[in-house]
Parts: C-alpha cells; sequence; structure tokens
C-alpha cells in the first residue's frame, strides 16, 4: 500500500493506479495535435486512459480557444469525478484568464492531482494557498518530449505515492544547512505577479521556497527578488532552493552580476539553506515536486538533497 505524504496538512489527492482516467487541457497558449501525441502514448503505457477532447486543440489569436472556451474545458475536467488527474498541455500565457471564472466547489470535494508549471504555476499556487490541496510541478504535455526521461519516469513514480529523492550537484554559492518545511513555489515571473492576491499566502506554516525561470533579463531577476524581499517573503522561509534559470538575457551594457550573484546578494542577509542550480525548470532538467508537501531540504558541501517526510 502506498504511502502518502504530508496528510496531515496539505490535502493529498489519491495516487494514480493503472486504469484511472486522466485528462488533458490547455488553459494557456495553443497547441497542435502532433505535439501531444507522444505524451498521450507515454501515459497510456503508464496504464492510464486518456481523456483528450477536440476542444484542447481551438485557436484563438496565440490561445487555445477563447477566455470562454479555456474556462469551461478546464471547469469540465474539475468536475469530472472520474478523472483522477489533469495535465496542462503547455504553458506560454493567459491561465490568469480562468482563474477567477473557475468554480473549485467540486475539485475540493474529490481533489485530484493537477500537473503542470510555468504559466500553471497560477493554478497551483492557487489551489494551494486556497483550498490546502497539493499538486506537482512538473513536465506538461508539450514538455515529454524535451526533457529528460528519468524526470517523465519520476514523475509517474510520485503520481504512484513513491517518495522521490532529489540529489543536485553543490556550487560555490550555496548556503550551507538542514531545514524541513512546506515547499512551496514556481515560475518567479508569476509568483511576483500573484503578490498581494489570495493566491498566493503564506500564513500558519514553515515553508520552503523554491523558484525557476525563463528568457528574462538579469535586471528583472534583480527587481523581482527585490519585489519578493519587500513583500516579506524572503525573510520568513526556511530555505531557499534556486531551480533552473534558462536562456538569461543581459543588456549591451553588461548588468555586472550572474543570477547567482544577483539572488544571493538579496538574501545573504537571512540564515536558512539556499541552493542554486537546482534541477527543476524550462530546461532539460525539470524534476517533478510536489507543491505542499513537507520536505528536508539538505545543502552540504558535497551535495544538496531534497526528501519528502
Amino acid at each position: 500500500m502506498k504511502t502518502t505524504i504530508n496528510t496531515n496538512k496539505s490535502i493529498i489527492p489519491p495516487f494514480l493506479q493503472k486504469g484511472d482516467s486522466v485528462e488533458i487541457v490547455a488553459p494557456a497558449k495553443f497547441i497542435s495535435k502532433s505535439e501531444v501525441d507522444v505524451s498521450v502514448k507515454i501515459l497510456e503505457s503508464w496504464g492510464l486512459s486518456v481523456k483528450l477532447k477536440s476542444e484542447v486543440f481551438n485557436k484563438h489569436n496565440v490561445f487555445s480557444g477563447t477566455i470562454l472556451e479555456r474556462k469551461t474545458l478546464l471547469q469540465e475536467a474539475l468536475d469530472d469525478i472520474n478523472t483522477r488527474a489533469v495535465f496542462f498541455a503547455r504553458g506560454g500565457y493567459g491561465t490568469i484568464h480562468v482563474l477567477d471564472q473557475v468554480d473549485f466547489t467540486t475539485f475540493k470535494k474529490h481533489p485530484k492531482w493537477l500537473i503542470g508549471f510555468s504559466d500553471i504555476t497560477i493554478l497551483l499556487s492557487h489551489i494551494q494557498c486556497l483550498y490546502n490541496i497539493a499538486s506537482i510541478h512538473g513536465p506538461m504535455i508539450y514538455n515529454f518530449s524535451n526533457t529528460d526521461s528519468n524526470n517523465i519516469v519520476s514523475l509517474f513514480e510520485l503520481l504512484s505515492g513513491d517518495k522521490v529523492i532529489i540529489t543536485a550537484p553543490t556550487f560555490f554559492k550555496n548556503r550551507l544547512g538542514v531545514t524541513t518545511g512546506k515547499l512551496i513555489g514556481g515560475n518567479l515571473s508569476i509568483l511576483c505577479s500573484l503578490l498581494g492576491s489570495e493566491s498566493l499566502r503564506f500564513e500558519g506554516a514553515d515553508f520552503i521556497l523554491f523558484i525557476e525561470d525563463v528568457d528574462e533579463y538579469l535586471y528583472h531577476i534583480e527587481r523581482m527578488f527585490y519585489t519578493l524581499d519587500r513583500a516579506g517573503l524572503l525573510k520568513n522561509i526556511k530555505g531557499l532552493i534556486i531551480g533552473e534559470m534558462t536562456e538569461l538575457k543581459d543588456n549591451d551594457d553588461s548588468f555586472g552580476k550572474t543570477f547567482e550573484e544577483i539572488i544571493f546578494d538579496i538574501v545573504k542577509k537571512y540564515n536558512y539553506p539556499v541552493c542554486f542550480n537546482f534541477p527543476i525548470g524550462h530546461g532539460s532538467q525539470n524534476h517533478p515536486v510536489i507543491i505542499g508537501a513537507d520536505i528536508t531540504l539538505e545543502v552540504k558541501s558535497d551535495f544538496v538533497k531534497m526528501n519528502y517526510l
């Protein structure tokens, strides 16, 4: 029998079993059928029954349909009590259009796994902060083909109830230490956009924050970290995990710092462990993690390890 993770705090949806029904939805950027075919086969190889409605492939400007079409598809997936997990097709931009139109009443009574990252951070943070329901920050359907195959295997293991340990190499800017707390986080720019809203609240628990981002200017990274710090978020956490920061850009006149130096200079006044280059993000290494789970973070001189309690 599978053990549960953090059941005394976050609500953990039922783990998946062979024969379970899952659905693919697209609340943000449009996606084509050819971009999902391989991933569907992977899900089916896990013994899952995949529901893929034709509306997933709608296109309205850069989005996967109108706001109403995207909201309706997501609402139906959340309300279907026979669907045990919702895999998001891709990120990009657009989930914010539908977030406040979705009714989570049935979802709260019958929670299921939501799996995604990037723009989907909006939904994952929302259901954790408002309803205390865990979710998985991990590869989406669009990303299966360019994500390390070991990460895809780990996604299946997490959804099956296995407690997957993540290890990473050390980095000279890491701050050593061991800490425990509730894992929260996601895409840096999305988290900043949620500050001050009910979708990003940090109350009543010790949190370990993880962040990742892509295609940002270095000065944007600094500005966003100052924003998080001035909002009090960085002061009150128990640990900080910096995932992959991919395809970062600099101006013609160099900013003069690496992203690691930018972040460390802002958080060095705090005493919690900090690790860089953790295998989470928009690159080929995007290890799935459970948002809302209690974890232990070990940042040692020769390794970094994240373990579920």
